[in-house]
């Protein structure tokens, strides 16, 4: 009777998942309703579906639902959905001077408590508790000493501010998730489905077999391509580290270093279009933006990332002498073979690049690449989404944006917070007077608050509560928008493989049975360029438009850019054709710094110094005495 209980409360939750899904879809397709309509009921699907899939404690079952969650999963939906109960009244009443009534306030409260419970069984407590510290100083605030004081809210001020209009709760960051993030979030979980992930990883060991440490760089390139459609670093390992991280140990790469390998390339994975961990919207809305300037903006970046990890990879093969692929793992497929099976569903990617060159929406092309995955995976029966693949895509959709709604709903709280009260403009000024109107100290000091912040929230909460004070400071310097975002997002990103805390490779290091903490130590080694190259775009921001000032131009950064990462990477590792010393390890990251300036004459003369170190050693190779 048990079982037969619980089949039909999996059955129940299908039903909501499908109805969430096909409800988003419809509004995607007739056009979306009013703000205080649309968003409440997304909330209330978030809220509902929330609590019944992730649990109070990591400890708890996840098969069993406490009776307690279904009373929160309950609640969750109801507290949402009283701004339609009444809606007339509190669309059209005026903000702080109309009546607040105590319905208002209870299901206000109610709705806020819910959604920031919500975000700490997604995302952990560091979010949750940062917005309780947000909304007690929001509403004490004049309690406070010297320059910590403020004007502080009354508690039915912060009720109408957060509840009963289209901020806050409800505000731009809910839209994002209700609109373009669920739609590109559900585009990536079909393009998975459908054998995108095997499509991916089968390519990525087939084109690595013959390298020298091949099953890292099967990482790297595997990463690459599955955080294109996962937006996920978490999700990116679990998917490709069962597979690669036991290659890598075949091949002679020690645990900690598999594990760390795996995790940094899953991390940076999350930079490559078109999903980008929801980050991308995210930019767009706060510089202003079309969502496909970010996307285009981000391909140089996240290139030379990804490239410095498979350089840091190959030069450590080098160095410890690391092998290929073991015989019994070269049972590879031909990579036309896995293209003839799966390839025809990136014909659905060429849909959402098409529409949205044809300038239509984000919300509208990922709708139309939905539409087309689904059409296209028909073609060959290896990629066909059936009912149960498509119920699948579904769940494993909903479940990624449960995790980044909540968090994005809750930041849209501490948003709205710190805004009302301005204490954005007092953290921001704040900022500036310790740069002392130094820019590199400015950057200095963002990069570390988003780092720090990075230790206890995902990614995307850590770029939102970071942009809001220090995008300004940034700007503040004459720097553009899109230039000072990017770079906060990339140093959100290293927050995943930063000691103490870093899921990425915590996730890598179970799977590779290495200790954790060694494993976050290498990881942090490896992962190096990452905390260096986001300085880099800052103070040479045509890498994000790379073609903006010529073809011929365009070619001159990106092979300068590549061979300053070469000589990054070979100075942080101590090897290049053969192994080098300190001075010259220092010398090449010197010049890593003068070949990515973006000046014709630092070009020439780090060119120089490169190819007179590379001869040196090639000379000095050739001309000592062959080992009997």
């Amino acid at each position: 009777m048990l079982g037969e209980k619980t089949d039909f409360i999996k059955i129940g939750i299908k039903i909501v998942l499908l109805g969430m899904f096909l409800y988003h879809f419809w509004i995607a397709i007739t056009g979306m309703p009013e703000p205080l309509i649309a968003r409440p009921i997304h909330v209330a699907f978030v809220l509902f579906l929330g609590f019944l899939m992730f649990r109070a404690s990591n400890k708890m079952k996840k098969d069993k639902i406490p009776w307690y969650d279904w009373i929160l999963a309950v609640l969750g939906a109801i507290s949402p959905l009283y701004i339609l109960s009444d809606y007339q009244r509190i669309a059209w009443r005026i903000p702080f001077i109309d009546t607040v009534y105590p319905l208002d306030m209870l299901f206000g409260t109610l709705t806020i408590l819910l959604i920031l419970e919500l975000t700490r069984r997604t995302i952990g407590n560091a979010l949750s508790i940062f917005a309780v510290a947000v909304l007690f100083y929001t509403l004490f605030g004049s309690h406070f000493p010297g320059a910590l004081r403020q004007p502080s809210i009354s508690p039915s001020n912060l009720i109408e501010n957060l509840y009963l209009t289209s901020s806050g709760l409800f505000g731009s960051l809910t839209s994002l998730s209700m609109a373009e993030i669920f739609m590109f979030i559900m585009f990536g979980a079909f393009l998975q489905v459908a054998g995108g992930e095997k499509m991916f990883s089968d390519i990525a060991l087939t084109a690595t077999k013959n390298s020298v440490g091949g099953p890292a760089k099967a990482v790297v390139v595997g990463s690459s391509l599955f955080g294109t459609i996962s937006g996920s670093g978490v999700a990116n390992v679990y998917a490709t580290g069962p597979v690669t991280i036991p290659l890598m140990k075949k091949a002679g790469y020690k645990p900690t270093s598999a594990a760390a390998i795996e995790a940094v390339s899953s991390t940076l994975g999350q930079m490559i279009p078109p999903v980008m961990g929801a980050t991308a919207f995210l930019i767009a809305e706060f510089a202003q933006i079309p969502y496909l300037s970010v996307a285009a903006a981000a391909i140089v970046p996240s290139f030379l990332c990804m490239f410095a990890i498979y350089m840091s990879v190959h030069f450590e093969a080098k160095r410890h002498n690391l092998g290929k692929y073991a015989d019994e793992d070269l049972v590879m497929r031909p990579i036309r073979d896995t293209l003839k099976d799966y390839g025809h569903i990136l014909l659905s990617v060429g849909v959402l690049i098409g529409f949205l060159m044809m300038r239509r929406t984000p919300f509208y092309s990922a709708t139309m690449a939905v539409m087309s995955v689904l059409v296209i995976s028909w073609l060959r029966s290896t990629t066909r989404i059936g009912p149960k693949r498509f119920l699948k895509g579904v769940e494993l959709g909903i479940t990624r944006l449960v995790t980044i709604a909540s968090s994005l709903i809750a930041a849209g709280v501490i948003v709205s917070c710190l805004q009302s009260t301005g204490t954005v403009f007092r953290i921001t000024g704040m900022i500036l007077d310790l740069a002392g109107g130094q820019m590199a100290i400015a950057v200095i000091l963002v990069a570390l608050v988003v780092i720090i912040l990075g230790l206890g929230l995902p990614p995307t909460g850590a770029f939102l509560i970071a942009s809001v004070f220090g995008g300004a400071a940034i700007i503040s310097f004459g720097v553009e928008p899109l230039v000072a975002y990017m770079f906060i997002f990339m140093f959100g990103l290293t927050s995943m493989i930063t000691p103490p805390v870093c899921t990425c490779t915590f996730a890598a290091a179970s799977i590779a049975e290495s200790p954790m903490m060694k494993s976050a130590v290498r990881g942090f080694v490896v992962g190096i360029p990452a905390y260096i190259i986001p300085f880099f775009v800052i103070y040479n921001p045509v890498l994000l438009r790379l073609f903006s000032e010529g073809v011929f131009y365009g070619i001159q950064v990106l092979v300068t850019a590549m061979l300053g990462i070469v000589c990054l990477v070979a100075g942080i590792n101590g090897m290049l054709l053969k192994r080098v010393n300190v001075p010259q390890r220092i010398v090449l990251i010197i010049i890593s710094i003068v070949l990515i300036w973006p000046e014709p004459i630092s070009d020439i003369v780090g060119l120089v110094i490169f190819l007179s170190i590379v001869g040196w050693q090639y000379f000095s190779m050739r001309s000592a005495p062959k080992a009997a």
